[in-house]
């Protein structure tokens, strides 16, 4: 009997936000990535790095040159925000790079506070997106204008635009109350990637705090208590899976062992579901 085949890896850029788009190809290939999310812009309350890579950059190029010596590709390119302030929600070059790049999907959330606004920008970015041959996943989050599974399929759905999927955070899903027996009360074609984290118990509740541990606080698969065995399941086979665990505890190490530890307990996930 022929085995099925594994699923595809990603290592998040969040897991090592420290390591520039560059050394994250490098740090992902040493650690058995084929592949990796990159962060080219995000909110400055976010507090990522400037990473000079959108246009024609020496960064952007050293990526590319990596990216070919490696053979690792880009998954996705993270991140953008609607902001009910900041009516332009995608930086100048910043879809040209993703698709320079060779990207599949760009992720999005939204503050926007009203449903209505929320699918409207929502729209428009699918079509910008659309011309560059680049997918949009909308991700939920229960401290954002999008705050479920519920909420995010409908949204997608709404926008009646072919490249717009649904993208399930595994902390975040959790945390807004899902379970993975609700996975499947959204059609599978509308999952494209998962994000993979583990928790503790305790959950914040402060929106703050939420955001904190979404930033720094969460754990490898296997270290808390998310039933991840049962959301991998849950997902269909296609999904690629990305770990998204920036762990506090191990922030001190470096970028490679911490891409070396989580590419472990992924593989540990994989083998236990």
């Amino acid at each position: 009997m022929t085995a099925a085949p594994r699923r595809g890896l990603s290592l998040a850029h969040l897991t090592v936000l420290d390591a520039t788009p560059p050394e994250l190809v490098t740090v992902a290939a040493a650690a058995g990535f084929r592949q990796v999310g990159i962060r080219l812009t995000a909110p400055p309350s976010v507090g990522v790095p400037p990473y000079d890579v959108l246009g024609d950059t020496p960064m952007l190029r050293e990526t590319l040159r990596r990216m070919a010596d490696t053979g690792v590709s880009v998954l996705d390119v993270e991140f953008l925000r609607f902001e009910p302030e900041h009516p332009v929600g995608v930086p100048e070059g910043f879809l040209e790079a993703g698709a320079r790049l060779g990207a599949k999907y760009v992720l999005v959330m939204s503050a926007e506070p009203e449903e209505a606004r929320t699918l409207e920008r929502f729209v428009e970015l699918c079509d910008r997106a659309a011309q560059y041959g680049l997918h949009v996943c909308l991700e939920f989050a229960i401290y954002t204008g999008v705050k479920r599974l519920a909420d995010a399929a409908r949204m997608v759905r709404k926008s009646g635009r072919s490249n717009a999927s649904v993208l399930v955070d595994a902390l975040h899903f959790s945390r807004s109350g899902g379970m993975p027996a609700d996975i499947p009360s959204v059609e599978p074609s509308l999952y494209r990637y998962a994000q993979i984290c583990d928790a503790s118990p305790g959950m914040p509740t402060a929106p703050p705090d939420l955001i904190r541990e979404a930033r720094t606080g969460r754990l490898l698969p296997g270290e808390g208590v998310l039933p991840l065995v049962e959301l991998v399941r849950a997902l269909p086979a296609t999904a690629t899976l990305a770990v998204e665990a920036p762990v506090r505890a191990t922030a001190g190490l470096s970028a490679l062992e911490r891409a070396q530890r989580a590419h472990r307990a992924m593989t540990q996930l994989l083998d236990n579901a």
